[in-house]
């Protein structure tokens, strides 16, 4: 059973206020300073997708200068994957890492590779679909990176999907995929616990010019990425 109905691949540009179009090699230190903002965007993804491709990519937002998570599988529609993890952890877990000045600076990966299935590829597309990540529902969603947020930039056989999930009061329980992912996470670091960080949000009014250039916010447009703050 495979993801149902992908709504047809959108060929118009994201907006993105900074940052280059990502081309490859996250795991460079420059190249995830440059183009963070389009590798959430999936960009690239969209720019490729095509029929006879299975390409997902899923990035949690674990508070971002605590940790961050990407998921890449590759593969062909009704095949097995190659399934990429990736963690980075911030200060808020391993010391002074990140600069205040530059909240993009490079820290590390953790990364991990293994082998899907096509029945593990079919149980993801499932998951999938449950969390509704088929067709694009999130638009006008604001994520905020001292925030918990998903986004999903999903192509199968041609078409393409992106959604940004915001954290709600019950955490992630809406996203069925996020448990499968973790799972078969092989990195070795265990997430980012969820928890409210609200009275910390409410502070950014108050904080240092220093402060804020450690945060930044997206906004999900329609089916895809639209601005970044």
């Amino acid at each position: 059973m495979r993801l149902a109905k992908f709504v047809p691949l959108v060929f118009s540009p994201l907006f993105l206020a900074v940052g280059c179009a990502y081309q490859g090699n996250i795991d460079k230190p420059y190249t995830q300073k440059a183009t963070w903002f389009s590798y959430v965007g999936g960009d690239d993804i969209r720019a490729r997708c095509a029929p006879g491709i299975t390409e997902y990519r899923l990035v949690y937002n674990a508070v971002y200068d605590e940790q961050i998570r990407s998921y890449e599988i590759k593969g062909k529609p009704g095949g097995a994957a190659e399934m990429i993890s990736r963690v980075q952890e911030g200060h808020g877990l391993r010391g002074s890492k990140i600069s205040v000045s530059d909240p993009l600076a490079q820290f590390g990966w953790e990364k991990a590779t293994k082998m899907l299935t096509a029945a593990e590829v079919q149980e993801l597309e499932m998951l999938l679909k449950k969390s509704k990540a088929g067709d694009p529902h999130t638009k006008g969603n604001r994520l905020r990176s001292d925030d918990f947020y998903w986004v999903s930039a999903l192509c199968y056989d041609g078409a393409f999907v992106y959604n940004g999930w915001k954290r709600t009061p019950e955490g992630f329980e809406q996203l069925a995929f996020m448990p499968f992912l973790l799972k078969h996470d092989e990195t070795g670091i265990e997430p980012n616990p969820v928890r409210d960080v609200g009275t910390k949000n409410a502070a950014r009014m108050h904080q240092s010019k220093a402060e804020k250039l450690k945060h930044f916010d997206l906004e999900v447009g329609d089916n895809g990425l639209l601005t970044a703050f």
